[in-house]
């Protein structure tokens, strides 16, 4: 990643990079990276202080009637192309601004981030927000869906799923036996090693990356980095591996749950608050040598889990992985180590630098800017509410969810089982996002009224497994 202290030093690097074109990056209310290019030879200081007008409402952040935005570059997030070598492209990622006002857009989805952590600041919790990131992702030959008239459909091939059509098994792998495979079986390492070695380049740090539990699946697992620049990580380190994948004609799917029968694909986060440059989820007396803090931080996100998984878990396909059986958790529970739980406790960490919890329920369709954010303020108002997670009958829970009698499973929190469930939640419990303005409410009911149209227009699709199980009614 390049910082840049002003346009001048711009202008000396495409000079002496033999750059052709400039890149802006933001993104749309779902989490796709949008961009608008211009030659290298039009970047100057009125760009810089004036922005680039565009139509806000086609990212889904605005309102038609005033949707006339601007983008400016951020100057201390740019980098030059990572993936198509023989094109000369800097990139940056961009700040929105309100063309009326003359001010930040209350809605620029990066901006909500930093108004998270302005807000733990100003309460005097912590000083930063530290996240770890495990992105699962299906590795695919091909992905090809269907909706017409005469068909409702979509298909995957890949090299990896076993008995093919025609009868050859070249060391595939056998239904859910893919965790930490190795060559021959595993055929997805060459392109893990070319994202993460992409990644790196970026100086976005990465940890290890393996073969998940299901064919096709993989996983790849990132260093701690501030909040801020873990969110921009995570839209880029996605569209990073969508275009390595078309690139070497395969396709990657984050989608949650997309091979019937196989693992589906979370994107579990680990995380702890730092003040003063030490950790304060650490305590060497606490339960699971957690503070005190930490288990209401714990608690206010369990607390408000059925609400938060609206912007967490925000597509119809989520919920297709959120079922009992697959190590994805339903129910709203911390325990060490279980990880049929919502919040897990590392049990291996031993340095107190790194003591954290991985919430294990969210998944990579999510917009990061604004999971992140919502996730931040629910522990937030848990530190504020001082939520006690055992008192709340969060747990710990240290025996597999799974097991347990339905009678004892009744009695704990169960998440929701639907994103029209999830939205529901969200429209009763939102106060503790809009705490110091960080969340508008005009952003949560664009956010409420998008995913309700997502859902009707899916309810008017017929499914499949409807059609082999009823057609000769």
């Amino acid at each position: 990643m390049i910082t840049f202290n002003s346009e001048k030093q711009v202008l000396e690097y495409v000079q002496k990079n033999n750059i052709e074109f400039i890149s802006f990056y933001l993104t749309d209310i779902d989490g796709r990276l949008r961009n608008v290019t211009i030659p290298a030879n039009n970047f100057n200081a009125k760009l810089v202080e004036q922005g680039i007008g565009f139509d806000a409402s086609n990212l889904g952040f605005a309102n038609v009637a005033s949707s006339d935005m601007i983008l400016r570059p951020d100057l201390n997030f740019a980098f030059k192309d990572p993936v198509d070598n023989d094109l000369s492209t800097l990139y940056f990622f961009s700040h929105v601004f309100d063309v009326k006002k003359g001010k930040s857009f209350s809605q620029d989805l990066r901006h909500i981030i930093a108004k998270a952590l302005d807000t733990l600041k100003q309460e005097n919790i912590a000083d930063q927000v530290m996240l770890g990131i495990e992105l699962e992702f299906n590795v695919l030959d091909q992905l090809f869906s269907t909706m017409s008239n005469r068909q409702i459909s979509y298909g995957v091939e890949s090299c990896e799923i076993p008995s093919p059509a025609t009868g050859e098994e070249v060391y595939r792998l056998a239904s859910n036996h893919g965790y930490f495979r190795a060559d021959p079986n595993d055929h997805l390492f060459d392109i893990r090693n070319d994202i993460v070695r992409t990644l790196e380049n970026l100086n976005i740090p990465v940890k290890y990356h393996h073969h998940e539990v299901g064919s096709t699946q993989a996983e790849i697992e990132f260093q701690f980095m501030p909040v801020e620049q873990a969110a921009d990580a995570t839209v880029l380190a996605k569209n990073i591996s969508h275009r390595l994948a078309k690139r070497s004609g395969k396709v990657i799917s984050f989608l949650p749950k997309l091979v019937p029968g196989e693992a589906g694909n979370g994107m579990h986060v680990h995380q702890f608050l730092l003040k003063n440059g030490e950790n304060i989820f650490h305590d060497e007396n606490g339960l699971y040598k957690l503070s005190g803090l930490a288990l209401n931080y714990l608690g206010g996100i369990l607390k408000h889990s059925s609400s938060l998984l609206a912007f967490t878990n925000p597509t119809t396909n989520s919920y297709r992985r959120l079922v009992p059986g697959f190590e994805a958790p339903v129910k709203a529970v911390f325990a060490e180590g279980n990880r049929s739980a919502a919040i897990r406790i590392p049990g291996y960490v031993n340095n107190p630098q790194e003591r954290r919890f991985e919430f294990r329920t969210i998944d990579a369709t999510c917009n990061p800017y604004l999971a992140y954010a919502a996730m931040i303020m629910a522990g937030l108002d848990g530190v504020r509410q001082k939520i006690d997670p055992t008192k709340e009958g969060f747990g710990p829970f240290n025996t597999n969810l799974y097991d347990l009698p339905e009678s004892q499973l009744q009695k704990i929190q169960s998440f929701p089982d639907s994103l029209d469930s999830a939205l529901n939640h969200l429209e009763a419990d939102h106060d503790y996002l809009l705490f110091n303005k960080v969340f508008p409410q005009d952003l949560i009911d664009k956010w409420i009224a998008a995913k309700r149209k997502d859902i009707d227009e899916m309810r008017r699709i017929p499914h499949p497994w409807e059609v082999a199980r009823f057609y000769d009614i």
